[in-house]
């Protein structure tokens, strides 16, 4: 079932063994094929034993046999950051084709969502934004002049090589002259600048779009109660200010201008805040304009997104930012990994988003403090790009899943690993299984069409484990 995309990702499994029969079932048995990873090999096939009548009976079983859809996938994703496109722009033609292959198609990680930044986010060559004129209500100087140096061709060159991409955007601050601050860095939004910082929004989709790069969705703000004075972009809006402006004001904007399709996201921030987004959901125009609701996972637990979708069913969830921390390498493992993008995606979430697709071995360039690293990185003074563990993750399953399955509702018998299982529009299932290293030996077994599959874990080395089950 998945032979057209196992033929794509040539660089990590062999075309050889697949014209040899490897995946290739016998006669009555279930046809199912086994990829993984370990600290010492990138993604490839593992031969397993079949399916059989009987299960190992000392450990549970991951039953896809009594399983429910939870909710839809759409896709993981990652920030295409002043930063990162910077540095994608410094490569030849030649060198960027070949990286943006790799990030969004099934050839490597297949990336089916970008998160732009509207103006500077902390990781930007500088600080800027669109518009500088105090005053400026109607947005009449307004100008995405500076984007069109490298951002907007990168992304345009990304929707060129896949089309579907889904493209969302976010604002770290508003201009300083709209702010209590009068910086971009820290300060709050003032109310009587609500309805100019709508019309600075409607304004930056509709210049994107005169650019030809259409922007899906827009989130009214990125963090909204982060104040970071003397430190990267960031502005202070209340709830309040956001039920007026996704109310109200941004619609209204957006209408005005044309660009009434780009959908309103709310939030944008961490789980620990979801008693702000029932607050804000519970407004009447802000039910009715918004379509989904932005997560963060910096604090507090994802099992809030799905207390929120009991009372808005109707609403869709996104996780829109968590990459790999320089200063945390070491814990960031396989598992730590798997256990933040399964949690926000097991939990209701339809999307996940990584942060910067590529910064250096130091983070750079950035604007703020943060010590972020990129999804890859670039090494700035050979050229050398390497996978960040969760790049690695994202190569386990994303090739595998296609935009449109059902996330499952299934929990693993262990819980020393971290797992996850979709059902594809096809009919296939795709499980994912992740767990750290072990010095003893370790099993897990999946049950289908009342058979089992039973799978020891490698000795000595944190894992990676996909089971890829035809229908």
């Amino acid at each position: 079932m998945r032979k057209t995309i196992l033929s794509l990702i040539v660089s990590a499994l062999s075309l050889v063994a697949a014209a040899q029969g490897v995946w290739a079932p016998q006669p009555g048995q279930i046809p199912v094929q086994v990829l993984q990873t370990t600290d010492d090999r990138p993604l490839h096939e593992i031969r397993t034993t079949p399916f059989t009548a009987h299960g190992y009976s000392s450990i549970g079983s991951l039953d896809l046999d009594d399983v429910k859809g939870s909710h839809p996938y759409k896709g993981v994703g990652v920030s295409l950051t002043d930063a990162s496109c910077w540095w994608i722009s410094q490569m030849s033609p030649e060198r960027r084709a070949v990286f943006l292959r790799d990030a969004f198609t099934p050839e490597g990680m297949n990336l089916s969502l970008i998160r732009l930044n509207c103006g500077a986010s902390d990781y930007a060559t500088e600080l800027y934004n669109y518009n500088d004129v105090a005053g400026d209500v109607k947005m009449k100087h307004f100008s995405v002049a500076r984007d069109e140096q490298y951002m907007i061709p990168v992304i345009k060159e990304v929707q060129a090589l896949r089309p579907d991409i889904y493209t969302y955007s976010a604002i770290w601050s508003e201009p300083g002259w709209m702010k209590t601050s009068g910086a971009m860095c820290g300060g709050s939004l003032k109310d009587e600048y609500l309805q100019a910082f709508a019309n600075y929004l409607a304004a930056y989709v509709k210049a994107y779009r005169q650019h030809g790069v259409k922007i899906d969705a827009m989130s009214i703000h990125n963090e909204p109660e982060t104040d970071q004075v003397g430190g990267c972009p960031a502005s202070i809006v209340t709830a309040e200010q956001e039920i007026i402006l996704a109310g109200k004001f941004v619609p209204q904007a957006f209408r005005k201008a044309g660009v009434s399709d780009t959908d309103i996201w709310i939030w944008d921030y961490d789980y620990a805040g979801y008693e702000r987004v029932l607050k804000e959901l519970a407004d009447a125009s802000v039910r009715k304009n918004v379509k989904a609701v932005a997560w963060h996972p910096y604090s507090g637990s994802p099992t809030v997104v799905r207390e929120v979708l009991k009372q808005y069913p109707e609403k869709e969830m996104h996780l829109t930012e968590r990459g790999p921390n320089l200063q945390k390498k070491d814990i960031q493992t396989f598992k730590w990994f798997a256990d933040v993008v399964f949690g926000a995606l097991n939990n209701g979430c339809s999307s996940y988003s990584s942060w910067n697709l590529i910064l250096d071995e130091d983070g750079q360039p950035v604007t703020g403090k943060y010590p972020c690293g990129g999804l890859r990185e670039i090494n700035s003074f050979t050229g050398e790009i390497t996978d960040s563990r969760q790049a690695q993750l994202f190569r386990q399953f994303c090739p595998f899943v296609d935009i449109g399955a059902e996330i499952l509702d299934v929990n693993h018998p262990d819980p020393t690993m971290a797992s996850i299982a979709f059902r594809n529009p096809d009919g296939s299932f795709v499980v994912v299984v992740v767990a750290d290293a072990d010095p003893g030996r370790r099993k897990f077994q999946i049950k289908f069409k009342g058979q089992y599959l039973g799978l020891s874990l490698p000795l000595g080395t944190a894992s990676m484990t996909t089971v890829i089950i035809d229908r």
